[in-house]
């Protein structure tokens, strides 16, 4: 429904779910549920359809409306709406709370600063681990290369003891046989 409004009875009939039972869902979580317009020509935009397709899939599972509203919070944005009249009073109340004591930017600024040295920290430790591991692959390297020559000598004094047997095999026989092979 790519940027049409939609009427409850709509968005109903797409859910499948009876209106009143719709109408429920938008009473109940009205802050998650987007709308322009009011009183009769109160329109909903095409994302709440997915935001009350999402309340009826928590309530099939049993979920309360509690934890419905605290997955919503998590999943979907508020929606709020402003008048004239309250968008002054909501602008003063947000200018107030931009003033943030210097005490408490202080100790954020220490906790930031104590957080970068931690990830500072744990970096060089990394750096070190990985040179760790590095020598350890060179030395394990190293071994393998010991170990293959230490096979092919084994092998080379294995055919020198057995050539060394054979001759002196040949070195025991009597005399007779050696003559009369």
């Amino acid at each position: 429904m790519d940027g049409k409004l939609l009427t409850i009875a709509e968005i109903a009939k797409q859910l499948g779910i009876p209106e009143s039972t719709v109408r429920f869902y938008r009473d109940r979580f009205e802050p998650f549920i987007p709308f322009v317009g009011e009183g009769r020509k109160k329109r909903y935009l095409p994302e709440a359809a997915e935001v009350l397709r999402f309340i009826a899939e928590a309530f099939k599972r049993n979920e309360t409306a509690t934890d419905i509203e605290e997955a919503l919070s998590r999943v979907f944005s508020r929606t709020v709406e402003f008048h004239d009249e309250t968008a002054m009073t909501t602008a003063a109340a947000q200018q107030q709370q931009l003033f943030v004591p210097s005490e408490q930017l202080h100790m954020l600024f220490t906790q930031f600063s104590a957080a970068m040295q931690t990830m500072a920290d744990q970096k060089q430790e990394i750096g070190e681990l990985r040179k760790q591991i590095a020598d350890l692959r060179n030395e394990q390297a190293h071994q393998l290369e010991r170990s293959k020559r230490l096979d092919e000598a084994m092998s080379s004094i294995l055919e020198v003891r057995k050539e060394i047997a054979a001759i002196r095999e040949q070195e025991n026989r009597p005399w007779w046989k050696k003559i009369f092979k």
